[in-house]
């Protein structure tokens, strides 16, 4: 329903009185803006919001279509809900489909990828953009941890210490593989360490923070 609502909002308006619904929506030749396109890269996995974004386009073929993300592209099967760039389909009859598309560029491997980035921004169909460090200033500051925090971070070792000896003897019990259960252990603490410092870093960034807005 929620897709019925956007097309109406968007061609809705379009609608005169001998116009059917479709014909609205074949003309519509406004913008769609999908930010986080990102979001829409799964549709080999069937997931709605790649299927919804695909269908948009499809029920307005003349709509111009702008695809906004922060999120680079690490495969190219996540490229697949982007079908307005034209790299397939009719308007590349090269490669008739997303599938053989995708098929040609994993073959040539990394390579090819940077040459279908350096192509499209060639052809204007790709534009990236970072943010400026110009006025910036940096300062390396020293984080004085207090005493409530240290007793965080001994009893925290010691717990880690405490879980990694039940794993070492529940694994002697089982008779078990252990490269699996230590490769999670060690990314789970990690993970917890690098939380753990993050956190005893925000006092003191907030009062720099206040202290610079005072001065």
């Amino acid at each position: 329903k929620r897709l019925e609502d956007i097309l109406n909002w968007l061609a809705g308006g379009s609608i005169g009185k001998n116009d059917s619904k479709h014909q609205a929506e074949q003309s519509y030749d406004g913008m769609i803006v999908f930010d986080e396109a990102h979001k829409a890269k799964n549709l080999e996995a069937d997931t709605r919001t790649a299927k919804l974004v695909i269908a948009l386009q499809e029920r307005l073929p003349n709509a111009r279509v702008l695809y906004c993300s922060a999120t680079g592209v690490s495969e190219i099967a996540h490229m697949a809900y982007a079908v307005r760039l034209g790299l397939w389909g009719s308007a590349n009859p090269l490669y008739p489909t997303f599938d053989s598309f995708k098929d040609a560029l994993t073959r040539r491997g990394v390579g090819a990828m940077e040459m279908l980035a350096l192509e499209m921004k060639r052809k204007g169909l790709f534009l990236a953009r970072t943010l400026s460090w110009e006025g910036a200033d940096f300062h390396t500051l020293e984080v004085r941890l207090g005493q409530k925090q240290v007793a965080s971070y001994d009893g925290a070792v010691k717990w880690w210490f405490r879980v990694k000896a039940e794993i070492e003897s529940a694994l002697q019990m089982l008779n078990m593989s252990a490269n699996t259960i230590w490769r999670l252990y060690f990314a789970a603490q990690q993970r917890f360490y690098k939380e753990m410092c993050i956190c005893a870093k925000v006092d003191e960034v907030v009062a720099q923070a206040k202290q610079y807005l005072e001065n």
